[in-house]
């Protein structure tokens, strides 16, 4: 069983996790000054958000981890009625809140957003990808 990074729990990674490089609320006021400057519905700062702290937040992940993230990535993508502006909404009823400092509707096609997420951790992480995809999965 693949474990999650540093610890003997299972890695078992939702959507949600991917937006773990966005969350503000540990993080200095110069991050979330910066961040907060971007907006993720114009092409170059969805693009700056997605390199800058979406991939490379998760960069220490291990390659197979990598790949277990990508793939519950595009499960959820290829399932249409996937609900991804909820991963943008504060959860009023169980008081957990978004990583995601802009609300659902500052982002267009919340969708799309992660369609690029998909496309750029393929571009940037393919040899990791192939990598992992080339094992026997059922031995991790």
């Amino acid at each position: 069983m693949l474990k999650a990074p540093f610890t003997e729990l299972p890695y078992t990674p939702t959507v949600a996790s991917i937006l773990a490089g966005l969350d503000v609320e540990y993080k200095d006021e110069a991050f979330k000054t910066e961040l907060i400057k971007l907006d993720p519905s114009k092409k170059e700062d969805r693009q700056k958000i997605i390199n800058d702290y979406i991939i490379a937040d998760q960069s220490y992940l291990p390659y197979r981890h990598r790949f277990v993230l990508i793939k519950t990535l595009e499960e959820a993508l290829s399932d249409n009625n996937y609900d991804f502006d909820s991963l943008f909404e504060y959860d009023y009823d169980s008081n957990n809140p978004t990583s995601s400092p802009w609300e659902t509707s500052k982002i267009k096609t919340p969708r799309s957003f992660f369609e690029d997420i998909f496309r750029t951790a393929n571009e940037i992480w393919k040899d990791d990808l192939l990598k992992a995809a080339s094992e026997d999965q059922s031995t991790w």
